[in-house]
């Protein structure tokens, strides 16, 4: 680990992990331009674009969020998938050299990686975290109820997935702390604004059920 460029990598890596987080952004800026880095790891059953890529990376335009370009890392360099992708986005002439422009990027880069995950997060960066968080639905973000997810077969609960964990924590964290320790609870979201419900319409949904 001596020689690797993002040396803060694995430790904001290990700290995700401990703290159960699948997902993290940070701000980074490169030349005049200021963006939200999404780093997201990878599900065990995703395949990788690569052994060494240790997970997904995605720049989004502070300026227009509907602006971002998706690539991997691992704990040397960011790899992206289209080179003129990767000079149109970030306003680059392509020149002779791609392998060196992609080290310089790199070095930038590494600058910009925490040590660790954090919790105190932007309103922009929490509305993409959410968006982003379970990889269905962007546009689903309005939380509307809490459920209970059944049982298997062998009578064992269900367990609600780490991602949807994740994005009820960013997006609503007091309803969150309210279940969090419940784990066979699962939060719902809507992609339409007027289904969202507020913590106390949804404590009295719970307890009519009950």
């Amino acid at each position: 680990m001596a020689n690797i460029r993002f040396k803060n990598l694995p430790s904001l890596l290990n700290d995700m992990e401990k703290k159960k987080w699948i997902i993290d952004s940070f701000f980074f800026q490169y030349k005049d331009e200021k963006y939200i880095v999404i780093l997201k790891l990878y599900k065990d059953h995703k395949r990788k674009p690569s052994k060494y890529a240790k997970a997904e990376v995605e720049f989004i335009r502070r300026t227009n969020e509907n602006e971002s370009i998706t690539g991997y890392i691992d704990f040397y360099e960011v790899h992206f998938y289209n080179m003129d992708q990767f000079c149109d986005f970030f306003g680059v002439e392509k020149g002779n050299s791609i392998r060196n422009l992609f080290i310089d990027f790199s070095n930038i880069f590494s600058n910009y990686i925490p040590l660790e995950k954090t919790i105190e997060k932007s309103k922009q960066e929490r509305h993409l975290i959410g968006q982003r968080a379970e990889g269905n639905n962007p546009n689903a973000i309005y939380c509307f109820d809490v459920r209970r997810n059944g049982s298997k077969e062998d009578g064992t609960l269900n367990v609600r997935s780490i991602e949807n964990s994740n994005k009820a924590q960013i997006l609503r964290p007091s309803l969150y702390e309210k279940y969090a320790d419940d784990t066979n609870l699962s939060f719902f979201f809507s992609d339409n604004p007027d289904d969202e419900r507020n913590d106390l319409e949804i404590f009295e949904i719970i307890a009519k059920r009950k």
